[in-house]
């Protein structure tokens, strides 16, 4: 498969940086340059029943992201996954890409306020050419309701992925992986990125055992969940790491998805 190998730098802040020295982003959707949840563990048979590995068909070759299913119709991800796809291959019931239940999208839908300069609003729904049977390993992800307060501040969250397990590892891997975060203020993620790319509907995280357990390439889109009454609730959409590396000890980024509740309502129903 020919990977797609452009880097899209957050231009605004990587300006931003130069000039005040806050840290770059860059967003996690480049198979090339990772392949796995750096340092994480191996997921088990079923424990991310609602994981989806999407692999997107652009102008310039295809690409590799996450998803997570939010219905038997929809999958939810992040809008710098879906910019130039042309359609995207949707994997759903595995912990293995090349397995699972397959369907293709017959809409994509990026939020119309998504900014690629900063990764601001980075959020967008597809939805498949069929419903795909739930049930066993195939279930949906519960979603919080709007609440603009609610920040999940030190709250324990974990993320899954098919992404890079080092920055000095090169393609995705073939089976799910994931970690355990801690939620920190966006005061204190600001302090790393600026006020530019860390907004009220940004969520960032820290490795929970060690500062470089996070995200990595290849992981963009997907499920940051916390555990309430005994399920996963999803409280951020995978968007981006420091433009330095996946390891280097940096907050990851993710999109709140209490503040684009209503608006994902809107749009699927759901």
């Amino acid at each position: 498969m020919k990977l797609f190998i452009a880097v899209v730098l957050a231009c605004l802040a990587a300006a931003q940086a130069r000039e005040i020295g806050f840290q770059s982003v860059v967003p996690l959707r480049d198979a090339q340059r990772s392949a796995r949840i750096v340092n994480g563990f191996p997921a088990g048979p079923g424990q991310f029943p609602y994981q989806a590995f999407l692999s997107g068909q652009t102008a310039g070759g295809n690409l590799a992201c996450g998803g997570s299913l939010i219905s038997d119709l929809w999958v939810l991800t992040a809008a710098h996954c879906q910019v130039g796809v042309i359609q995207f291959t949707v994997r759903v019931g595995t912990n293995n890409i090349n397995e699972g239940t397959v369907r293709t999208s017959d809409l994509i839908i990026i939020h119309p306020a998504y900014n690629p300069s900063n990764l601001n609003n980075d959020i967008g729904l597809i939805r498949l050419s069929q419903p795909v049977p739930l049930g066993g390993n195939i279930q949906v992800v519960s979603l919080p309701e709007a609440n603009l307060a609610e920040t999940f501040l030190d709250r324990e969250a974990t993320v899954s992925g098919f992404g890079r397990i080092s920055d000095s590892v090169a393609g995705i891997s073939t089976t799910l992986n994931f970690v355990h975060l801690n939620i920190i203020s966006n005061i204190q993620c600001m302090g790393v990125y600026g006020a530019a790319t860390i907004i009220d509907s940004t969520v960032c995280a820290l490795g929970r055992d060690s500062p470089n357990q996070g995200t990595c390439n290849g992981d963009s889109g997907g499920p940051l969940t916390v555990t309430e009454n005994g399920q996963s609730v999803q409280i951020g959409v995978v968007s981006f790491v420091a433009a330095v590396g996946c390891e280097a000890g940096l907050p990851s980024g993710y999109v709140r998805t209490t503040h684009f509740r209503n608006w994902i309502r809107e749009q699927t129903g759901v």
